[in-house]
């Protein structure tokens, strides 16, 4: 199976779907060439280790008048005068393995701060995939990165976090289009290998649109849950969670 940690396998594995390929930001493996070429197009990116997923390593690189700039999470901001002399440094900052290259997402904010959307689904009773549950990660002050454990942030709901972006109306657009975006995405994911639940991770724009950033499919977080203050997104996914398992010894 070409897709068990890999942030590129995932990318390649998605972008083959007509109908998710589109949710995808412009990604590609980083090397001189790509970083010279990306920071040209997009003038800021994010690089991220390609076999890591808990925010460790990620770094935001950005080009302004005529100088090369990074900085690594919660890190001190880094300059260079040439994309090689930038490519070098981040490779001396993050050893030889293998990165991702990503657009800048132009991310919705809320109070200033970037942010992702999790969206957990869950196998139930029935072995079927049903959506459970949805938060925002907010990033932590000074962090490039919305891990809440390592960039220091907290979670809102999804609602709160979208509503000085977008109206009412356009947030529940958005809410629902996660929704399905959900099941399409965990449908999908079954070609591969089989797994009882997901965290799919989804950055919004500015102006609403939706991109699809990882699938989290190793034991993702549902502790995260818990630190919103409506505990019922957490109770729903340990019912399912509880009712799969059941249904499994049953058998």
């Amino acid at each position: 199976m070409p897709y068990n940690s890999s942030k590129w396998a995932l990318h390649k594995f998605y972008s083959r779907s007509s109908s998710l390929g589109r949710y995808l930001p412009p990604t590609a493996v980083l090397s001189r060439k790509t970083l010279s070429a990306y920071l040209r197009r997009y003038s800021s990116v994010y690089i991220k280790p390609d076999a890591e997923h808990t925010g460790t390593g990620i770094i935001r690189a950005w080009k302004k008048n005529g100088r090369y700039s990074f900085v690594k999470v919660k890190g001190k901001k880094r300059e260079s005068s040439s994309v090689e002399g930038l490519y070098k440094k981040i490779r001396k900052s993050n050893g030889k393995g293998r990165h991702i290259i990503q657009k800048t997402i132009p991310l919705a904010k809320v109070n200033g701060r970037r942010f992702d959307i999790r969206v957990m689904m869950m196998r139930n009773a029935t072995g079927s995939w049903e959506y459970a549950a949805m938060l925002a990660k907010v990033a932590g002050k000074g962090s490039i990165i919305s891990n809440v454990r390592r960039g220091g942030g907290y979670a809102l709901p999804v609602a709160a976090a979208l509503a000085p972006s977008l109206s009412q109306a356009k947030t529940a657009e958005v809410k629902r289009r996660l929704v399905q975006l959900g099941y399409q995405i965990s449908r999908y994911f079954d070609r591969f290998k089989r797994r009882s639940e997901l965290g799919i991770d989804f950055a919004v724009d500015k102006t609403g649109r939706i991109y699809l950033i990882e699938v989290n499919h190793e034991v993702p977080s549902h502790v995260l849950f818990l630190k919103l203050k409506d505990k019922s997104h957490f109770h729903n996914i340990r019912r399912l969670a509880r009712a799969y398992k059941k249904r499994k010894k049953g058998r």
